[in-house]
């Protein structure tokens, strides 16, 4: 719907799509960070140590590139290290990336202008997926 809106649709209705989509994107990296953790922490540790590092999960908070790196680096710093490499790779583009997807997912969810396009808005879901991806793959528990 967003990548190619019906022509007969308003600027208005296709601006709350892409803003929708920039919820859904950034709700949707928070909840595969978390549920990656947690299923990694299940699978690895005891159920008491697994539940005390599950404690720190959660709460709606915010996939920020600073938040995520010092999450991962609770795994250890080899985790940490290729992370902020992911991140700082293609000079930043990802980070950059993620924090502006935050930003705007902030700005919407508080009623604030946050101009945001289709175009832009499809970008952002790309680097999204890009990161959660990421960790699928390590924080696999069957590894």
């Amino acid at each position: 719907m967003v990548r190619q809106p019906d022509r007969s649709w308003s600027e208005e209705l296709t601006g709350h799509l892409a803003r929708f989509l920039v919820v859904r994107a950034c709700g949707y990296l928070e909840q595969v960070v978390d549920e990656c953790c947690r299923s990694y922490l299940k699978s690895k540790a005891s159920p008491s140590a697994a539940s005390f590092g599950s404690s720190w999960l959660g709460g709606g908070r915010n996939p920020a590139p600073d938040k995520l790196e010092a999450l991962v680096k609770r795994f250890g710093s080899g985790l940490n290290e290729e992370l902020t490499d992911l991140f700082d790779d293609n000079d930043h583009y990802l980070r950059g990336e993620i924090a502006f997807l935050v930003d705007r997912r902030n700005k919407i969810a508080h009623g604030l202008n946050e101009n945001i396009g289709s175009r832009r808005a499809l970008d952002l879901v790309t680097a999204a997926t890009t990161l959660a991806d990421w960790f699928i793959l390590r924080l696999d528990p069957r590894v």
